[in-house]
């Protein structure tokens, strides 16, 4: 008898997907969202270097908190910030222009 090898595939996908699951699971366990740091954290989740940090922070064009004369950062924060600076796709545009919303 001939095995689908549709149903393999389904069935690998399926392994993967758990895989997946479980380490997304694992990733978010370890960053707080509410996590509070300094340089080294915006250093870390932006991949900026600590020079252009500095620059960013006196121009106040990322969010951040001086207490003492030390930077914090939140990492929900950075991440919203990052997230905000994220242009649409090709497609994106096509879609929106095909159904007239811009």
């Amino acid at each position: 008898m001939t095995s689908n090898p549709f149903d393999e595939i389904t069935a690998r996908l399926d392994a993967l997907a758990v895989d997946v699951r479980v380490l997304k699971s694992r990733t978010m366990n370890d960053k707080p969202a509410d996590e509070i740091g300094g340089l080294d954290l915006a250093v870390t989740i932006t991949g900026l270097a600590r020079r252009t940090i500095y620059k960013l922070t006196h121009r106040r064009e990322i969010p951040h908190r001086r207490v003492g004369g030390r930077l914090y950062f939140r990492r929900a924060e950075l991440e919203a910030w990052i997230d905000a600076g994220r242009r649409r796709t090709v497609a994106e545009v096509a879609v929106e222009r095909m159904a007239g919303t811009k």
